[in-house]
């Protein structure tokens, strides 16, 4: 059955962005372009429009952020102190040094195996690698082909929404023993998303060092 469902180059701005409000995930070119009956070349150049629109308000508190092939409306990181107020404290117990340099593994080898991520590490990671599940930041990518057809990991699309990173591509060629510290691997993820500051903060998140050193992070430092 043919769709004669139409929309003016007038009305398309407004009705992706509110597309783009009710998702509240992002969503794809193709899938806009699919609701709205048009061609991509059309949503492409009304997001465009948006974005610049956006961008172009100083005292906006919303912005159109890219991930891969796909869009979404989201709170500005300036706002970040304000919704802090609004919500209260993060309810996700801080993750360890070890849960970031094991998140470091994934993003620059990916996809990769436990085994591969322990190679590297040294350690074991099978706990860490779960809370990176719970949290979102990594998720499986199907199976090695090989004996006992292991599980492989990769970053998902919410890890570069929270970092504010387009796409992996963007993130620096830097070789992974380079990451000694919480720091570099914060710096990098700064300059990947065009140095500015990010949805979330790795050093939020992060339990104080005190507390750290109390823990002493046995194996993995998060069974």
């Amino acid at each position: 059955m043919e769709d004669d469902f139409k929309i003016t180059s007038q009305e398309l701005p407004a009705a992706i962005e509110s597309i783009l409000f009710v998702s509240g995930d992002p969503v794809s070119v193709d899938k806009m372009a699919d609701i709205l009956n048009c061609s991509k070349n059309a949503v492409n150049e009304a997001l465009k429009a948006l974005i610049d629109r956006y961008a172009g308000n100083p005292w906006g508190g919303l912005e159109i952020r890219k991930t891969e092939d796909s869009y979404a409306i989201m709170t500005r990181p300036s706002q970040k102190k304000i919704l802090d107020r609004m919500f209260g404290p993060r309810q996700s117990p801080p993750l360890s040094q070890a849960s970031y340099e094991t998140l470091a593994v994934i993003a620059y080898n990916q996809p990769c195996t436990r085994a591969q991520v322990e190679l590297v590490r040294g350690v074991s990671s099978d706990s860490i690698i779960s809370r990176l599940l719970d949290r979102g930041w990594i998720e499986e990518a199907g199976n090695l082909d090989a004996p006992g057809r292991p599980s492989l990991f990769k970053t998902s699309r919410k890890f570069l929404t929270e970092f504010g990173i387009e796409s992996v591509r963007d993130l620096p060629p830097l070789e992974l023993m380079s990451y000694q510290t919480i720091r570099d691997m914060e710096d990098s993820l700064k300059e990947a998303a065009g140095g500015e500051d990010k949805q979330i903060s790795i050093e939020s998140l992060m339990a104080p060092k005190k507390e750290d050193d109390e823990e002493g992070e046995n194996d993995d430092g998060d069974a």
